[in-house]
């Protein structure tokens, strides 16, 4: 078995907004409670609104507490998800008319993408992931450090941060180097939450733009495509249901 862990679990209640670091989660086919089961609309059509186009969607964060989603504007405003000044201040913000709305109320759940993903740039288009939330494809990412390290060494000049690649799990394992390639096709636990490694996380502009401190940097997508083909990580789908906590062991066969 290889040696790794969970370092850190990550819940991302509103989708392109940053989230909150948890140390324990409920996870089930849909990925973890709560995670991405709210979005922000279009106030007509209802499709979701990725940072891919809106950059500025980063700029927001999302929690979980008191049994209700909270979000911090950029002005500093903190308020529920579902209330008129949230959409108010988001509609500012981004300079077009949108609202907020959950996973559990939508009947078809659709993203509008830009047509160049990579650069996140083109005229949209809809996507339609057939997902519980409003996640992208897969219901859970995974990404080691390893990877990370591998990036760093790769842009001496770059902030090769965890948050950029929004996973779900952070895993700590040991070596340098793209390790979940491998990973792909392989069932693994996480604690005791048996797992299937899908396929492999393909990336985009999420990982160059600007958030909190970090500059956007566009030098680490080049470098995610010249030296892995775009990838970054790797998706997953749970084998069943279970609680999975901070520091667990990831058992991976060999």
């Amino acid at each position: 078995m290889i040696n790794a862990r969970i370092a850190e679990i990550w819940r991302y209640p509103v989708k392109s907004m940053l989230g909150e670091q948890i140390d324990h989660a409920k996870v089930g086919p849909g990925g973890i409670e709560g995670d991405r089961l709210w979005a922000v609309v279009d106030a007509k059509s209802g499709v979701s609104l990725s940072a891919k186009r809106y950059p500025d969607l980063l700029r927001c964060r999302a929690w979980t507490g008191d049994g209700d989603v909270m979000v911090r504007l950029p002005d500093g405003r903190e308020l529920t998800v579902s209330s008129d000044d949230v959409a108010l201040g988001l509609s500012d913000l981004l300079g077009r008319q949108v609202t907020t709305r959950s996973a559990e109320t939508v009947e078809t759940i659709q993203h509008e993408f830009p047509k160049t993903v990579t650069e996140g740039e083109g005229d949209p288009f809809l996507y339609e992931p057939k997902t519980e939330a409003f996640v992208d494809c897969a219901p859970l990412q995974l990404l080691t450090t390893g990877t990370l390290k591998k990036l760093q060494r790769l842009l001496p000049a770059s902030i090769v941060h965890r948050t950029r690649f929004r996973p779900n799990f952070l895993v700590e394992t040991e070596g340098i180097g793209f390790i979940e390639n491998d990973w792909v096709n392989m069932d693994i636990t996480l604690g005791s939450l048996r797992c299937h490694v899908y396929d492999d996380t393909r990336r985009c502009i999420m990982v160059a733009l600007a958030q909190q401190d970090l500059p956007r940097d566009t030098h680490i997508i080049r470098t995610i495509l010249k030296n892995n083909d775009g990838r970054a990580g790797v998706a997953l789908k749970t084998l069943d249901s279970g609680i999975v906590r901070n520091g667990a062991e990831v058992e991976v066969p060999v």
